[in-house]
């Protein structure tokens, strides 16, 4: 019999297995440990399932430039200081999410104990959430690099912070627009998922000092998105103006159907929030078997295109492979003669999706 549970949970670091009672609520409905959402959270043989590779295997940590800030697709300027194109950067400010996604690509450090560090010399490595000295220090940076315009909060969970934490930084990026100096600010979340019940006044009270916010759900199946789950993301567009996007991974047993990923893109148009990216799994060592074979992949998304209106269709499905630059579109369907063997990244890298 498979083991699972917490006794099946990763012994290497992160990612323990924590499911709120509203998702366990709903992993009941949906088919219990088997179903799409149980797949999701609960864990099995994952050290059995475990296969050597790096664990970040997109140079997060050699891009940090900053405490929790990683400054990979950097923009570029000329000669003279003029900004020729600006760039993005992640900023991650804490270890922990209200439940665990078994696939997580940041496993290396996410739900990691408090005191646990992992010698990797990145700020999240040492401690689960930043000082007020770091977080003034990743201002400053911003405030010194007119060539980078845009952050995209991470973690874990920003939304799962403590309040005064998360009202701190969401000021201080809400003054850096004032000044200028940054002009978007896009916010990851899955709490409205993991537990809709959680979100209180104080985090639309922090998001409302942001300009124009993007708030990017992470959402992988219909049944998720429950009236609560609905009811929370029609709030932040209401009461902050907030643009909200979803971003869903591809995963085996959880989606990998034409009518899963059709009812799930519908739904979120229709509920006003729009699909924005449909992730080919992320190559880490403990979520490799959770992946779809690309060419499987593909044909899903050759058949799902066509039965989608172009505001459901609006999702790019993307690959990224380890040591590549960037998050590669794949070509939809086969309406046009594409070598689907190989494909290049944004710095010309040749890879093998």
């Amino acid at each position: 019999m498979e083991l699972r549970g917490a006794k099946a949970a990763l012994k290497k670091g992160g990612l323990p297995e924590v499911v709120t009672p509203h998702l366990q609520r709903l992993i009941d409905e949906t088919g219990g440990p088997d179903g799409p959402l149980g797949r999701q959270f609960i864990a099995r043989m994952e050290d059995e399932n475990f296969e050597e590779g790096s664990s970040d295997p997109f140079d997060e940590n050699l891009n940090e430039v900053a405490p929790g800030l990683v400054y990979k697709y950097k923009g570029e300027m000329d000669s003279s200081g003029v900004v020729e194109y600006a760039g993005r950067a992640l900023w991650t400010i804490s270890r922990y999410c209200a439940s665990y996604c078994r696939f997580c690509f940041r496993g290396r450090i996410v739900g990691l104990p408090a005191n646990k560090k992992t010698g990797d010399g990145t700020a999240l490595g040492e401690k689960g959430f930043l000082s007020s000295e770091e977080i003034g220090q990743v201002f400053s940076y911003i405030e010194a690099h007119p060539d980078l315009n845009e952050i995209i909060l991470s973690g874990g969970d920003p939304l799962v912070t403590p309040h005064p934490y998360f009202s701190e930084i969401l000021s201080g990026l809400a003054a850096l627009q004032k000044r200028g100096k940054l002009d978007i600010v896009r916010i990851a979340t899955r709490l409205p998922i993991h537990d809709p019940g959680a979100i209180s006044n104080h985090h639309f009270d922090a998001i409302k000092k942001i300009k124009n916010p993007y708030l990017m759900l992470h959402v992988n199946h219909p049944a998720e998105l429950t009236e609560q789950t609905l009811a929370v993301l029609e709030r932040f567009r209401r009461e902050c103006l907030a643009v909200v996007m979803s971003q869903t991974v591809l995963l085996k047993g959880v989606n990998d159907s034409v009518e899963t990923l059709q009812a799930l893109f519908e739904k979120l148009a229709r509920e006003g929030v729009r699909p924005y990216y449909l992730f080919q799994n992320d190559p880490v060592p403990w979520a490799r078997h959770h992946t779809v074979p690309f060419q499987r992949a593909r044909a899903i998304w050759t058949q799902l295109r066509p039965r989608l209106s172009g505001l459901a269709a609006t999702a790019k499905f993307t690959v990224e492979s380890e040591g590549g630059f960037g998050k590669i579109p794949v070509p939809e369907g086969d309406f046009w003669s594409v070598d689907y063997s190989k494909y290049q990244d944004f710095k010309g890298g040749s890879f093998q999706p």
